[in-house]
């Protein structure tokens, strides 16, 4: 219980900071088959009753995370980003061997899918966003709400892919800030808007994975490969100008451990229920 909020809470701490995903956490923390799962059999209306206690779980600790460390996450970013990016950096590098054990055989269209995915996640790291417009203000206009639930969509069937971040697409589609906004004025119509669109985003990219993972699941972790290897530049550029080497190692040596950490406490739970 315990294990499954921690790892929702860094879910939840992830998705705040642009460039890092939540899909790389969960994968990081052996959740991630379950939590496609879980959530695809859910919206099924499969109702098991520890399917149904993992997910409360997770959200639990996500939402919490998300009201708790929004402004912690903010302040660390605006004067520690080398270290902050540093560590996420190290997170995604110490789950690369096992994202890479996934991939069970080599072939020609498992490079193209790894190369299609590296493609794409490199694409949006040249992406910025264009200035604001109305959603960047907590307007309640027709316009701005629907475009809440469209923005939620679109950054939630994101996050839920290792390597793509959902907060950086947020960021493109100039959702970011009234999203962060809107939780530390706790506006409930803007939140409410945005989860409508953050559910359907995770209910229909969570059945697709679970059909994909489960017919094509080498070719679908080569892609993955693929966008979480991307993500490594992007996360490393985001120190700004301002960047301090020793700072970005020390980061990226404390990821590492701490993805090493959890993948040897996932090992020993997976080995205890056996």
């Amino acid at each position: 219980m315990i294990y499954n909020i921690i790892i929702g809470a860094l879910m939840g701490i992830a998705n705040l900071i642009p460039g890092v995903s939540g899909g790389t956490i969960a994968l990081i923390g052996g959740i991630y088959d379950k939590l496609i799962n879980s959530i695809s059999s859910f919206t099924s209306l499969k109702f098991k009753k520890s399917g149904i206690i993992f997910l409360l779980e997770v959200f639990v600790g996500a939402l919490a995370a998300v009201f708790i460390f929004s402004f912690l996450i903010k302040y660390s970013l605006d004067n520690n980003p080398s270290i902050t990016y540093g560590i996420f950096s190290g997170l995604v590098i110490g789950s690369l061997p096992l994202m890479l054990g996934r991939i069970k055989k080599f072939s020609i269209s498992n490079l193209i899918l790894f190369i299609i995915g590296l493609s794409i996640i490199i694409g949006i790291s040249f992406l910025e966003p264009q200035g604001t417009n109305l959603t960047n203000e907590l307007s309640h206009s027709f316009s701005s709400l629907v475009y809440d639930i469209f923005a939620g969509f679109i950054g939630a069937a994101s996050m839920i892919l290792p390597g793509l971040s959902g907060s950086f697409i947020l960021l493109i589609l100039n959702e970011y800030e009234r999203v962060i906004n809107s939780i530390s004025n706790v506006d409930i119509v803007i939140l409410i808007f945005f989860a409508i669109g953050v559910i359907l985003g995770i209910v229909l990219m969570s059945r697709f994975l679970k059909i994909l993972l489960r017919k094509f699941p080498t070719e679908t972790f080569s892609f993955l490969f693929g966008l979480m290897l991307g993500s490594i530049p992007n996360l490393l550029s985001r120190t700004g100008q301002d960047k301090n080497i020793l700072l970005i190692i020390a980061g990226i040596v404390i990821g590492i451990a701490v993805s090493v950490l959890f993948f040897y406490i996932n090992y020993r739970r997976n080995s205890n229920t056996k």
